[in-house]
């Protein structure tokens, strides 16, 4: 009976998202979408910056002729 009780918890135990393929395609998913947030904000940022030193160049040019 013990054994059945351990073998039964031991399976319960071994259900989580990281035991099964689908489980641990899912986090690995939710990951790589994490990361692409984060590098979606970094161009973001990048873009930015760069249209405000293209503006400063095109001042520096109307005040330079």
């Amino acid at each position: 009976m013990k054994q059945i009780i351990v073998v039964i918890g031991l399976a319960l135990c071994s259900c989580g998202r990281e035991s099964s393929p689908e489980g641990r395609m899912q986090i690995r998913t939710e990951h790589l979408q994490a990361s692409l947030d984060s590098l979606k904000i970094q161009n973001k940022a990048i873009l930015d910056s760069l249209n405000s030193i293209r503006q400063e160049l095109r001042l520096m040019r109307k005040t330079a002729d």
